[in-house]
This record gives C-alpha cells, sequence and structure tokens, in this order.
C-alpha cells in the first residue's frame, strides 16, 4: 500500500494573522518564520493523528483488493456460522487521512498496464464511518486479473474543509507548539515571564500538552486488508 498527496490544501488552518495575535507578535520582522511554523506544525498535527484537516487529495494504491485469507478464519464446520460473515470484510476498503470527503474514482490495471475505471455505480462510500469507507454492493464484484503490483489505484478527498470546519482542540494545540516553539523570543511573554520549561516541552516528539488536546482525535488504527 502506498499513499500519495496530489492536491496539498490551499490554506492552513491557522492565518498569520491570528498565530500573531496569539503569539502577541506586532511587527513583520518574523512573519516568514511564523509562517513557516504554522505550516510545519499543520503537518505535525496531520501525521501524529493520521488526519487531514483542510481538503486535500490523495491516491491510495493497492496492489489488490481485499480478498479471504483463509488462515485468519475458523476452518469450515469448525463454527456454525454464516460464510457470508467472514467474507463481508472482503467487500470493505478503509481509505487512510479521515475524516473522508469523496472518492473521485477507482482505477484498475491489467497484466497489461491498461488502465479501467470501476464504474462508481458498484460501491458505496462511506464518509459518515472513521476511517472512510469504500464498500462493494453486493450485486457486484472486484475486477480480476491484475497486474500484480499498484494494480488499484483511489483518488480521494479528505479533510474537515475550511479552517472554520477545523475542531477548535486541532487548532489550539497548533497554537500552544508553535508558541513553545517560539519560546526563546524572551520578548513574546508579557510582564517579563521566563521561558524556563517552555523550551523544554519541544524536546519531545509532541509535547505533552499538545498530545491532551490531539489525542481524541488520533487515529490509532487502520485495516487496509
Amino acid at each position: 500500500m502506498a499513499l500519495k498527496l496530489i492536491t496539498p490544501p490551499a490554506t492552513e488552518p491557522l492565518t498569520l494573522a491570528e498565530t500573531k495575535s496569539y503569539l502577541k507578535v506586532t511587527d513583520i520582522g518574523d512573519d516568514i518564520l511564523i509562517s513557516q511554523m504554522i505550516s510545519a506544525v499543520r503537518k505535525c498535527c496531520e501525521d501524529w493523528t493520521g488526519r487531514a484537516l483542510i481538503i486535500q487529495a490523495w491516491t491510495l494504491w493497492q496492489d489488490s483488493f481485499p480478498r479471504r485469507e483463509r488462515d485468519r478464519l475458523p476452518h469450515d464446520g469448525y463454527f456454525e456460522l454464516p460464510v457470508d460473515l467472514a467474507d463481508d470484510s472482503q467487500r470493505v476498503i478503509s481509505i487512510p487521512r479521515p475524516p473522508l470527503q469523496w472518492v473521485t474514482f477507482i482505477k484498475t490495471y491489467d497484466v497489461g498496464n491498461q488502465s479501467t475505471t470501476f464504474d462508481a455505480g458498484n460501491y458505496l462510500v462511506d464518509t459518515a464511518s472513521e476511517p472512510g469507507r469504500i464498500v462493494l454492493n453486493q450485486s457486484a464484484s472486484w475486477p480480476s486479473s491484475l497486474r500484480s503490483v499498484n494494480a488499484v489505484e483511489i483518488e480521494f478527498a479528505a479533510g474537515y474543509g475550511d479552517a472554520s470546519a477545523v475542531p477548535d482542540a486541532l487548532k489550539q494545540g497548533m497554537l500552544l507548539w508553535i508558541k513553545l516553539l517560539y519560546a526563546d523570543k524572551n520578548w513574546l511573554f508579557e510582564l517579563g515571564e521566563s521561558t524556563a520549561g517552555l523550551i523544554e516541552f519541544n524536546y519531545s516528539d509532541v509535547p505533552p500538552p499538545v498530545v491532551s488536546l490531539w489525542s481524541p482525535y488520533k487515529v490509532y488504527s487502520l485495516d487496509m486488508r
């Protein structure tokens, strides 16, 4: 499985103006630096949570469609369960980087490397679940006779929408981390506040106060079968 960003977000969840207001910065000397921090911390937020914030387009490549793995199922007759129950998961493809907004297309590549667009009428796009899913209709079947590598190409859009739709906790965590990264500017803090203890937060991969804000949104597992 490979995941590739093809259209990055057009804007950031935080504007330069609101970030400078949070930092209590009034001059323009560090505008470029602050803008770079916004972008860098947003990418860290997306990677750590496994989410997309502002609408963006991705391509998901898979070697094949989900298929039954006999070694993961009980032997036939061992339990009195309908076989269909074990087969249901084969009809579902989980899409990373929630929230899923839409699926643009599913293409398959045959052994001659010729592409075919899979009819959208054959599947349902579930944007209510997290992660989002593509669910094959009961009357449909996945294409066969495909090449062995990167045979399935799925283009999709993910993200909450524009900046106003991004959860406040994610944006507040971004603002806090930017402030921690900026903490070596002693003049940033009013009333002669000391930066002692603030810079140390940056020794962690993600500062603990930021983790506390982002944790409810973290995607902990994703079964791509």
